[in-house]
């Protein structure tokens, strides 16, 4: 139990700071925050391959480091939802909508893709 808590610890601090380093790295479009949604799509991907893959092969503390302490950190699910409610108070009902079509049908492809690309391996 607690050596999981320590993979969750060390992957969750990976994960954050990959996420800030996205967030500093690709600007907004206007309002629309597409670092949110670049890290949400390889958020769901890597969950997906990583989860596939090591259903089949691997000790569970891979779970715990890479899923839920990277991917976990990484994926900005939170910070979509505020973004989101933040669109909808200023206004920009497109965009909001948009981000909420883009994250949910994106990711969720993602997730699927990355699952079958593990299981070619």
């Amino acid at each position: 139990m607690a050596i999981n808590f320590i993979f969750v610890l060390i992957g969750g601090a990976a994960g954050a700071s990959l996420r800030y380093l996205f967030y500093l790295s690709i600007p907004k479009i206007g309002v629309f925050p597409i670092s949110t949604l670049v890290v949400n799509i390889l958020g769901s991907f890597f969950f997906g391959f990583i989860f596939n893959l090591s259903s089949y092969r691997s000790d569970n503390w891979i779970h715990y480091l890479l899923l839920a302490g990277i991917a976990g950190a990484f994926t900005t699910f939170s910070t979509f939802s505020f973004e989101t409610v933040q669109m909808f108070r200023e206004d920009e009902y497109m965009f909001a909508i948009f981000n909420i079509i883009l994250n949910n049908v994106v990711c969720i492809a993602s997730i699927f893709l990355g699952m079958k690309l593990a299981e070619s391996f």
